[in-house]
């Protein structure tokens, strides 16, 4: 588009100087062709061009600033003025949907005896959560016929609200758990998967199941997976989600993975059909803490 635009100033720059030169050899547009216009281009006309292109936005400018431009504007009040002419057909079908989406949401599916709150470097609720991911993640991978995991990870960040008291319904998990992450395996290396614990203090950790990890003065000062210290050479299955599987709050950003594998499995859904299970077999949610995170006291 550019060469033929130049070939079209070429023959306008060609036919002014026949004009102004009458000695000059008559070329007509006919024998001037865009292949021979092509092959024969002269940085002359590259001048020419950015002449032209000069003057063009000069006037451009020049004619802008002689005009004169009026602007009116009101305060529109988005409230329930709008209201007054309502479709009833778009209302019928949000009172549908609304009534549809408090159905799921309002559904009793367990009930805990106190409030699950989460909080670093450990909490009920956190605890729960991951311990339930664990729990899922094994009987995945035993279904798979796969080896059992070694651990999992969730980031306290991923936990959005408490669990109440009384009956705990579906729109309570999509408090708690509102982004739509995914589970991930994750297969490490012992000396990889040391790399997310160099990186851990008491103030900056993730909740973990089959973990525990002993904290003084701020920092780390020790851990076992599965009760067994970390072997180097080892390769750890580490169930978790999509979110930190892929760099997300920095604790698996290090690390280089043998493999992995991603199912569109939701986190939520796991919990939701965690709690389902509890309270099918009569289990009724509690608040316990163990020893899986310690604080020792500054000697």
């Amino acid at each position: 588009m550019v060469q033929k635009t130049i070939f079209l100033l070429h023959y306008f720059f060609h036919q002014v100087h026949q004009e102004f030169s009458p000695n000059s050899p008559k070329l007509g547009l006919q024998k001037l062709t865009f292949a021979s216009f092509e092959n024969s281009l002269h940085p002359l006309w590259f001048k020419n061009l950015f002449i032209v292109v000069l003057i063009c936005s000069f006037c451009t400018f020049v004619n802008a600033q002689n005009k004169s431009y009026n602007y009116h504007y009101e305060v529109v009040k988005m409230d329930s003025t709008f209201d007054k002419n309502a479709d009833l057909t778009v209302e019928t079908y949000m009172a549908y949907l609304k009534q549809e989406k408090d159905k799921k949401m309002d559904q009793i599916i367990g009930t805990s005896k106190t409030v699950l709150r989460s909080f670093s470097p450990a909490s009920p609720l956190s605890n729960f959560l991951v311990d339930m991911l664990f729990e899922w993640g094994n009987n995945h991978l035993v279904q798979k016929k796969l080896e059992k995991a070694d651990l999992a990870l969730l980031n306290f960040g991923g936990i959005r609200a408490a669990l109440p008291q009384g009956n705990i319904t579906v729109g309570d998990i999509f408090r708690i758990s509102p982004f739509d992450n995914t589970i991930a395996f994750i297969f490490v290396k012992g000396n990889e998967l040391n790399k997310m614990f160099d990186g851990f203090t008491e103030k900056r950790n993730a909740p973990m199941a089959n973990v525990q990890t002993i904290y003084q003065n701020g920092q780390l000062l020790s851990y076992t997976i599965g009760g067994e210290p970390l072997e180097n050479d080892r390769i750890y299955t580490m169930v978790t989600i999509d979110f930190l599987a892929l760099g997300g709050d920095d604790f698996l950003s290090q690390i280089t993975p043998e493999s992995a594998i991603y199912l569109e499995t939701l986190l939520r859904d796991v919990f939701i059909d965690g709690i389902r299970k509890k309270t099918a077999q009569g289990i009724e949610i509690e608040n316990a803490m163990d020893n899986r995170v310690i604080i020792k006291s500054i000697p």
